[in-house]
């Protein structure tokens, strides 16, 4: 059991910031598998989670600490003032605030009831059908894999025989991605903008994309080799691919984190 708090003046944190609706909905995740991966993970790290109720001010604090995929239902912490989980439970109108891994998760439900687990009173709610994941703020940025590393191809302009250089992704992200420079012929230089970029992502298609080179600068490599890190930022990237990149990350996400 957590601790209550009601008549907060923080309500900022309850809405996603000054994120436009389009924005937000590029963020929301609708599968089933994808939301309940994210929920228990969420359990098992103990994460923090901030229940509004009655579209106002007031709320508790709690956790997850049961999901149930079979019964489509999840088990909330009680508060521990009883006047306030008297009111949650009146409640038809609810928000839940928490985060996994750092980036900011939201969802909301309509329908909340007492229940019962390890002899005590506790919350039980639906699974969401879709939640808000909020990495468009901070682009969360991902590895990718060493065995078998992305690739970007990218035409380069040419009057003669056009041509296309394959580059090596060291990172990704819904934002960009970072990238080793040791191509003869492409240049890395900040400010260089690359149209009809190609960057197949394994199980979930390709996507085409504009970068334009942010940052470069020296790394060195695990073998000693010296060579130039470039960081690349997309350009005006469609709704539907930053939804498919989402969700490659999402799952790169959940096999890192798989037992």
């Amino acid at each position: 059991m957590v601790e209550s708090i009601h008549n907060t003046e923080s309500s900022d944190i309850k809405n996603c910031n000054n994120s436009s609706p389009d924005e937000i909905e590029t963020c929301r995740i609708y599968s089933k598998i994808e939301v309940f991966h994210i929920l228990q993970e969420i359990m098992k790290k103990n994460t923090l989670v901030t229940l509004y109720f009655d579209q106002s001010n007031r709320f508790i604090l709690t956790s997850i600490i049961g999901i149930d995929n079979n019964q489509d239902e999840m088990l909330i912490d009680y508060g521990v003032e009883p006047e306030i989980n008297e009111l949650t439970l009146k409640s038809t109108n609810l928000t839940f605030i928490t985060s996994q891994n750092r980036i900011k998760i939201e969802f909301t439900c309509n329908q909340i009831r007492r229940a019962h687990y390890e002899n005590r009173d506790v919350f039980a709610v639906k699974l969401p059908e879709s939640l808000i994941r909020m990495q468009r703020r901070s682009y969360y940025r991902i590895p990718t894999p060493i065995t078998k590393p992305l690739k970007c191809i990218i035409p380069i302009p040419q009057k003669e025989v056009p041509f296309k250089a394959e580059i090596t992704l060291i990172d990704i992200s819904c934002g960009g991605i970072g990238v080793i420079d040791h191509h003869p012929v492409i240049s890395f230089e900040p400010g260089i903008i690359y149209h009809d970029c190609q960057i197949n992502l394994p199980g979930f298609g390709s996507i085409t994309a504009t970068i334009e080179v942010k940052t470069t600068y020296e790394i060195t490599l695990k073998n000693g080799q010296l060579c130039k890190r470039a960081g690349c930022q997309f350009i005006d990237l469609p709704t539907g691919m930053e939804t498919t990149m989402r969700r490659f990350i999402t799952k790169q996400e959940q096999t890192r984190i798989a037992p």
